[in-house]
């Protein structure tokens, strides 16, 4: 008869170690960090719960992304998604006029309808150092050597994807605007 009760304390001694969960969090880049402490302790903030359906402050973040991995994030979300709506709030529609417009719109369409694959940022060329024309002969000071090549921030997305079914590849190059702190496309 002891038994019973002994068996209902030890499993109610155990409870808080068994609930320990992991959660998932938006860190202030846009990403995604799993934890079992609070997201305020990883400077996060609280995510959706698995299985949890996406409310209308959590399923749509597009506009001004500052940061160029949110671009390519919400970029890959709305291919993924096939909503044109969604990629065409990534673009960079200054100065275009009216036709432009629609017609940048007919692409944007055409290729939020096809399967992703991958983005990839894209730099420009670096620029090759050349030695002059003594080269380089016996000591020289610090200023006269030739300084690293600055790495160039990236200037555009190319996007590859499959045509229906798996079938044929394209390739889509986006060049890449700051306008106003925040990274938009451009076809």
């Amino acid at each position: 008869m002891m038994l019973l009760p002994l068996l209902a304390a030890a499993g109610t001694a155990t409870a808080p170690a068994a609930q320990a969960q992991i959660r998932r969090c938006v860190a202030p880049d846009g990403g995604t960090v799993y934890t079992d402490r609070a997201c305020s302790a990883v400077g996060a903030t609280a995510g959706p719960q698995r299985g949890a359906r996406p409310t209308a402050a959590n399923a749509y973040r597009g506009g001004c992304q500052r940061h160029l991995r949110g671009l390519i994030q919400e970029m890959s979300h709305a291919i993924d998604s096939r909503d044109t709506n969604r990629l065409a709030s990534l673009y960079h529609w200054r100065g275009l006029d009216n036709a432009g417009g629609y017609r940048a719109l007919d692409r944007l369409d055409a290729i939020a309808q096809r399967p992703l694959v991958d983005i990839v940022a894209q730099r420009p060329a670096a620029s090759v150092a050349t030695e002059g024309p003594g080269g380089f002969a016996g000591w020289s000071s610090a200023r006269e050597l030739p300084a690293a090549a600055r790495v160039q921030p990236p200037s555009s997305l190319r996007v590859i994807q499959t045509g229906p079914g798996g079938t044929g590849a394209s390739q889509t190059v986006f060049s890449l605007h700051r306008h106003f702190d925040c990274w938009w496309v451009r076809l």
